[in-house]
């Protein structure tokens, strides 16, 4: 393997030269510079990034931790943030907690030993362990993502309560009455709760009855197209179909569509269909599906400043940062 070593003996440099040179450092003359950079291409030398940041105790890496790499709109989000990171010189590594407060844990614990700059968490939502959380937030900034943690932390949000409602009354004001599937961890996932309270409140402020449909008939414990398509089935089963539908997100609002349709109910007519999110298949499906959107663009940029700033010795003073969701009015609702 080409070293660092062997580039200084091939130029003729001691190792101290070639590093700074490599660290773009102003004191090595831009013609031994390009030297040491020419015998890197013709050896095959890539410096290893890392094993400087480790060494110097800083490096230019994000930590990202999200409930699930595979699901859409983390993915998504992710993708955003990666683009947003590279424009500040930033790059990122992430993982999935599943949901589970251990692997939580100890991913955090890895990426403080990876010497990373900052960290985005999407908090596990059942019992995360707050000890490690408060370890990270002394070394480096840390924004909370997607479910907020506390006033006092750095945290990008949705206004949960506030997409769903206007969606739910936009349903309601076309004659229908719309139920509400929400989410496999209920009480626990306090975003799902918030929207589930905006469909709550948009029901009782026109003087309907809220019908929250019960998530006890699904194996799968996500957020996801079986959990909806499995639901909805039991709903179809016991002969109680409402006539609008308003998910929690729109990998639920998918799979149910999937069983409606399987019984011979058709989404968009018999029963309308909202999700929520905003995801790249919503538009595609047929039909395409009404939803509630998500400015994930909005949310990868905030928390790369939030980060930058932190990171450059200008803190923002403001912690909670929200933003209004849009409404999609497509063919399904």
């Amino acid at each position: 393997m080409i070293t660092m070593d062997y580039i200084a003996k091939k130029t003729g440099l001691s190792r101290y030269t070639v590093s700074m040179a490599l660290d773009s450092n102003p004191r090595v003359r831009e013609k031994t510079r390009q030297l040491i950079l020419a015998a890197c291409e013709k050896y095959g030398y890539i410096p290893n990034r890392n094993a400087v940041g480790l060494v110097k105790g800083k490096t230019n890496l994000i930590g990202v931790v999200v409930p699930y790499l595979t699901d859409d709109f983390y993915s998504e989000f992710i993708e955003f943030l990666d683009r947003t990171a590279l424009k500040f010189n930033y790059q990122l590594v992430y993982r999935s907690s599943y949901n589970d407060n251990v692997v939580e844990t100890e991913i955090i614990r890895n990426f403080l030993s990876l010497k990373v700059c900052a960290m985005i968490i999407v908090p596990v939502v059942v019992k995360p362990d707050q000890r490690i959380h408060k370890l990270a937030e002394k070394n480096i900034p840390v924004v909370y993502f997607d479910r907020q943690w506390s006033e006092d932390r750095y945290h990008v949000i949705n206004d949960n309560h506030s997409g769903v409602l206007q969606m739910t009354e936009a349903l309601i004001a076309s004659g229908r009455n719309p139920a509400y599937l929400g989410s496999f961890y209920q009480a626990s996932n306090i975003t799902a709760m918030q929207r589930e309270q905006g469909y709550c409140d948009a029901m009782r402020r026109h003087g309907l009855t809220p019908r929250l449909i019960d998530c006890s008939h699904s194996m799968e414990k996500q957020d996801n197209e079986q959990f909806g398509y499995d639901n909805i089935r039991r709903v179809i089963a016991g002969s109680a179909v409402p006539d609008a539908l308003i998910c929690v997100t729109d990998a639920v609002a998918l799979g149910a569509m999937r069983a409606l349709n399987e019984a011979g109910i058709v989404p968009g007519r018999e029963v309308l269909v909202a999700g929520h999110d905003n995801l790249r298949f919503s538009a595609f499906l047929s039909p395409a599906l009404s939803t509630v959107r998500q400015r994930k663009d909005l949310f990868a940029l905030t928390c790369i400043e939030i980060i930058d700033a932190c990171l450059h010795g200008n803190p923002p003073a403001q912690k909670k940062y929200m933003f209004e969701p849009e409404i999609i009015r497509r063919e399904s609702a």
